[in-house]
């Protein structure tokens, strides 16, 4: 069975973007690596029993179809992954003379998961590997301290008694929980 790890982090959740800060814990899942290109390759090698240099030449030529066809307008669906296309940030014009290209911020590339992506996440089993307390949370650099951890089933940690104090590379103040905690230490 899959499983994610997640830690809670005290963030600045001021939705209303006051000079007010208020504190609160939100979950972020726990990265441990980013699998590049050269792995997967060997991944997919090893599971499919494909040379490796044949594999690597189909996910090139399968990387470049997809980059053409949604740079192009198409969406693209992997089966039983999910369906990427393109859409558009933009500003919202009044009046039909206001409407037009000018009113473009920018393209996203959207990821929607399929059906049986979208089973298998909700059976991934998720495991809490404590809660983070941020020192401070004015400041620009976060520094955060572990107060609960999993072992201790959320029992606030005496003081003195708490894990190392990190400064992460993962959630900023401005973070709306999308996909923030990228590089959390801990």
């Amino acid at each position: 069975m899959s499983k994610i790890v997640v830690k809670s982090i005290e963030q600045n959740v001021n939705f209303l973007k006051t000079d007010s800060v208020e504190g609160g814990y939100k979950l972020y899942p726990v990265r441990y690596s980013t699998i590049k290109g050269n792995s997967l390759v060997e991944s997919c090698s090893k599971n499919s029993y494909v040379p490796k240099a044949y594999m690597e030449a189909a996910m090139v030529a399968i990387i470049e179809a997809m980059e053409n066809h949604l740079l192009n307008g198409h969406s693209i669906e992997l089966p039983d992954f999910g369906i990427f296309s393109i859409s558009c940030e933009s500003t919202v014009a009044k009046t039909p003379s206001e409407a037009g290209v000018g009113q473009l911020k920018g393209l996203k590339i959207n990821f929607r998961p399929s059906t049986t992506l979208k089973t298998k996440l909700e059976n991934v089993d998720v495991e809490l590997d404590g809660v983070w307390k941020c020192l401070d949370l004015t400041a620009e650099n976060k520094v955060y301290e572990r107060v609960t951890n999993a072992s201790n089933d959320g029992v606030e940690l005496p003081d003195g008694e708490g894990d190392e104090v990190v400064n992460p590379d993962g959630p900023s103040n401005g973070d709306n929980g999308g996909n923030g905690g990228g590089g959390f230490a801990g």
